[in-house]
C-alpha cells in the first residue's frame, strides 16, 4: 500500500511540528518526541524516495533531516557519540544552506530578464526572496534552539528574530491582489 503524496506530506508535518514543540517546551513527553523525530526521517524518505527527479537539493534535505533526527534523538537518551552526530549535523546544515541559497538565487535570476538584480526586483519577487530567507533563518533558528548551539552573538534568538522580520516584510512587501 503506497502512501499518496498528500498524506506523506501531511505525517511529516505533523512529525516536525511534535518534534519542534516537544523541544521547544517541557509538556511532551520525550516517548513522543522520539516518535516525532523518527516520523520525520520514515516520512521525508518515503517522499524522498516517491520523487522521480532528485536534485542536490533534495539529498541535502535528507541528509539533514537524519543527521539531524538520529542526534536528537542521542542527545535525549544521553547516548555516547552524541559529538560526532553533532559536527555531521552542523556539516549538513551548511551543505542544504549553501544548496538551498543558490537554488533561491537561480531562480530569482531565471525570473529576471536581463540579469540586473537591483532594477527588475518586482514587489512579488521581492515578497518570494524575503519569505524564502524567513524560512531559512526560521529552520537555522529552530535547529540552534533545539540543539543548543551558540556561535558568538549567533545565537537561536538572534536568528529567530531576524526570521520573523523577513517574514513581516515579505508580507508587507507582497502584491496586494494575491488574495482576490
Amino acid at each position: 500500500m503506497a502512501l499518496s503524496n498528500q498524506k506523506t506530506s501531511l505525517f511529516f508535518r505533523l512529525s516536525i511540528s511534535v518534534t519542534v514543540f516537544g523541544a521547544l517546551f517541557n509538556f511532551i513527553p520525550w516517548s513522543l518526541i522520539i516518535l516525532g523525530a523518527v516520523g520525520m526521517v520514515i516520512f521525508h524518505s518515503i517522499q524522498f524516495f516517491q520523487k522521480q527527479d532528485r536534485i542536490p537539493l533534495d539529498y541535502a534535505r535528507q541528509l539533514l533531516i537524519v543527521s539531524f533526527s538520529c542526534n536528537f534523538i542521542i542527545s535525549i537518551l544521553h547516548l555516547p557519540f552524541g559529538h560526532a552526530l553533532t559536527v555531521l549535523t552542523k556539516t549538513a546544515l551548511l551543505i542544504f544552506l549553501l544548496l538551498y541559497i543558490k537554488s533561491i538565487l537561480s531562480s530569482f535570476i531565471e525570473n529576471t530578464q536581463n540579469n540586473l538584480l537591483l532594477p527588475n526586483i518586482s514587489r512579488g519577487n521581492l515578497s518570494f526572496i524575503l519569505a524564502d530567507l524567513a524560512i531559512v533563518y526560521i529552520v537555522i533558528a529552530s535547529l540552534f534552539k533545539i540543539l543548543h548551539w551558540e556561535f558568538g552573538i549567533l545565537n537561536a534568538n538572534l536568528l529567530l528574530v531576524i526570521g520573523l522580520f523577513s517574514a513581516l516584510i515579505s508580507i508587507l512587501a507582497s502584491p496586494k491582489n494575491i488574495g482576490s
